[in-house]
């Protein structure tokens, strides 16, 4: 376990206060927001990395501190959308999608929701459609349409770069690395 620091710290509230800015506009900039238990929102991590010196001895804020930030990979995709015509989203992912979200086809007479084995009557009394069917429906629409980036990765970067500015000056780093070193030698 890392030793504590205010440095670390203040780090790991930066990195929080980022995460919690990107699901707050992810959350806004979009017709659906998350959902509470999504993928993204439960594996998002912050991890800080203090700079030390050849001695091991705490540096203070350098170039070899990092502030890092870990999510899902499609967060760059909800990020940017998708373009129209562009390559077509795999079935596989959309089955996925499909069964995340527990997605039932519904029959238009009765209006009861279908199992997940059962095929129900598709438009005008059709022929049955299945869930891979409508998977296929689900990747044509978003080749035709495209969807839609929400653009809030660098909104909530910004914010994170003024917190870094307000928190971090070089007044504030040398008042920590003097008191810390004051506390550490005073022995």
């Amino acid at each position: 376990m890392p030793t504590p620091s205010p440095i670390r710290d203040i780090l790991q509230a930066i990195g929080g206060a980022i995460l919690a800015e990107m699901f707050r506009l992810v959350d806004a900039n979009g017709k659906y927001p998350l959902r509470s238990n999504s993928k993204l929102k439960r594996t998002a991590r912050v991890d800080v990395k203090q700079g030390r010196g050849a001695g091991g001895q705490f540096e203070g804020y350098t170039a070899n501190s990092a502030l890092q930030l870990y999510a899902e990979e499609y967060a760059v995709y909800l990020d940017s959308g998708r373009k129209r015509f562009a390559k077509k989203v795999p079935i596989t992912a959309i089955l996925e999608f499909i069964k995340n979200r527990n997605l039932r086809l519904r029959d238009r007479k009765t209006g009861r929701y279908a199992r997940k084995t059962v095929t129900l009557k598709g438009r005008d009394g059709a022929e049955p459609m299945t869930v891979n069917q409508l998977a296929f429906i689900i990747q044509n629409a978003i080749y035709k349409n495209g969807i839609r980036g929400r653009h809030f990765i660098q909104p909530a970067f910004d914010l994170g770069q003024n917190l870094v500015e307000i928190y971090l000056d070089n007044q504030l780093l040398d008042g920590l690395c003097y008191e810390l070193e004051r506390r550490l030698f005073a022995v």
